[in-house]
């Protein structure tokens, strides 16, 4: 059958439109649905199996179509591969993997996979949006040298945060795993980096706390730049330090988990880091800032709905991080630094997390016992404790934070508006 014949036979199945699987040359198929639609199939045999797959769509005159000649190049083409020992249907698979090129393309399939995998990938987001992305992402991988890396991170050096310098090379180092294991590079040059001699030195456990004093000095700084920490910042920085949850345990929270007749804030197993569920007790001198918050949050789901357009629904988990680095004159990326109002308060610097381990601190100072405070801040217990102690202190939980709350929202100084209203 000459190809003229193939096209006219071709085209007269699909215009019947009846059901049709019928052979147009070797190992290609022309299958008919319905009038008007086909699609080409290539059938082959490998390693003793019998295999198919759908090479494209039938049609005329148009790029995204094939027409018969076109299928039959592609056939023939399939046939190349199979005699040379490649399979067609992989071979077709792969180019639809989108193809990795420069720093942000390895940077994303890495991201992707710890998405998938852990809870806390916003983590590494915000290290890579932050310190890396300006400087590397649109770079070929293959054109990135040493001293671009260590220059990235320099600038984390210079403004004095050697443990994010640490992450950064992390970082730089696991994307560039994923770069050899896809075959983007040959070789890791990261690797020859080392964190003690090239990034922020050896990993110390973080104490940092804040003392009753700098709480009330910090909170003071905060009232003064109301442009870099908006009310609804405020009263989420306050009740971090009230409640001691995580940080996007609350700012991710919508209204359903909580109850303010009740006094109680529900954490649900899937939003916590440790997979555990918690009932958290709202402090009687905490329960004006949820009120307030929800003057603020309007009609929102959510406790703290996003204030532009994004992905979330609720707001950004660097927004807290983002406004207290700049009270300390930190600016990622291309922004421009500004004064140090912190250390200029007396303040030395802390981050969002500290919170809690100020709070945590705060209640063995007030006395709590620790299987209690553990419990507030809603650790795992270990051993067979873990099996067997399923009390959650709940009435000497409710103790504990109300005893806290009297303690630091002195300190915070917090006016309700809602009282007022």
């Amino acid at each position: 059958m000459s190809v003229i014949e193939k096209n006219n036979r071709v085209a007269e199945l699909v215009e019947q439109g009846q059901p049709a699987f019928e052979s147009i040359y070797q190992g290609l198929y022309i299958d008919v649905k319905s009038r008007g639609t086909a699609s080409w199939v290539f059938r082959y045999q490998l390693f003793g199996k019998r295999r198919q797959f759908k090479i494209g769509a039938y049609g005329v005159d148009h790029d995204d179509l094939l027409d018969v000649e076109d299928a039959i190049k592609i056939a023939i083409d399939c046939r190349k591969k199979l005699n040379g020992g490649i399979d067609p249907k992989l071979d077709a698979e792969r180019l639809q993997y989108k193809k990795l090129v420069t720093f942000d393309d390895c940077a994303q399939k890495y991201l992707t996979q710890k998405q998938e995998r852990i809870k806390t990938a916003y983590i590494y987001e915000r290290v890579y949006n932050n310190e890396i992305k300006p400087y590397l992402g649109n770079v070929r991988m293959d054109r990135i040298h040493s001293y671009d890396i260590d220059s990235v991170i320099q600038r984390v050096l210079d403004s004095k945060r050697p443990a994010v310098a640490n992450q950064v090379l992390l970082f730089i180092k696991r994307v560039y795993r994923v770069a050899v294991k896809y075959q983007v590079v040959m070789s890791n040059i990261a690797q020859e980096f080392s964190q003690t001699e090239d990034a922020g030195g050896a990993d110390n456990r973080r104490q940092r706390f804040l003392e009753e004093q700098e709480i009330e000095l910090a909170f003071g700084v905060f009232r003064e730049h109301p442009n870099k920490i908006p009310t609804a910042s405020y009263i989420a920085l306050s009740l971090l330090l009230v409640l001691g949850v995580r940080k996007m345990e609350l700012l991710s929270a919508r209204w359903q988990q909580i109850d303010l007749n009740s006094k109680t804030f529900k954490l649900f197993s899937e939003g916590t880091k440790t997979a555990t569920a918690l009932i958290v007790p709202i402090p009687d001198l905490a329960i004006p800032l949820f009120r307030d918050l929800k003057i603020l949050s309007r009609h929102s789901d959510y406790l703290f709905p996003n204030r532009k357009e994004s992905k979330n629904p609720h707001i950004s988990e660097d927004t807290l991080n983002d406004a207290i680095s700049a009270l300390f004159g930190v600016a990622y990326g291309n922004r421009k630094p500004g004064p140090d109002y912190m250390t200029e308060a007396g303040v030395d610097h802390f981050t969002v997390h500290d919170l809690r381990r100020t709070f945590r601190t705060l209640l063995s100072k007030l006395g709590v016992k620790k299987e209690i405070a553990e419990k507030c801040i809603n650790h795992k217990l270990k051993g067979v404790e873990k099996t067997y102690d399923c009390y959650a202190y709940f009435s000497e939980r409710i103790e504990a934070h109300n005893r806290l709350a009297e303690l630091v929202m002195p300190l915070i100084k917090y006016e309700a508006f809602s009282q007022h209203a």
